[in-house]
């Protein structure tokens, strides 16, 4: 089942899944800190250091996996925080 309203609260220096189940739609706020966002076709983490940053209060309202990155099958959506600090994320996914 995909996240519903979920808060998801991002450890320093690790990639956390936004996503707990496949998604072709995504809606996120970053709420606490700034975060780095990376997109994978699987629960395979991310090895990148960085990936695309949003910094505190922005994100994506009901966005297609397909208009936020070029990784053709992209189904699972993952956060870093930026500067080592937790971050915390609103997610909705479809």
């Amino acid at each position: 089942m995909a996240q519903n309203q979920a808060t998801v609260y991002c450890e320093p220096n690790v990639w956390t899944q936004l996503t707990n189940a496949d998604a072709t739609e995504i809606t996120f706020q970053v709420q606490t800190s700034d975060i780095y966002v990376r997109f994978t076709t699987d629960t395979t983490t991310p090895t990148a250091a960085r990936g695309i940053e949003y910094p505190e209060g922005l994100g994506e309202l009901q966005k297609a996996m397909a208009d936020l990155t070029s990784l053709s099958g992209a189904k699972r959506v993952w956060a870093k925080p930026v500067g080592g600090r937790r971050a915390v994320v609103y997610v909705d996914t479809d």
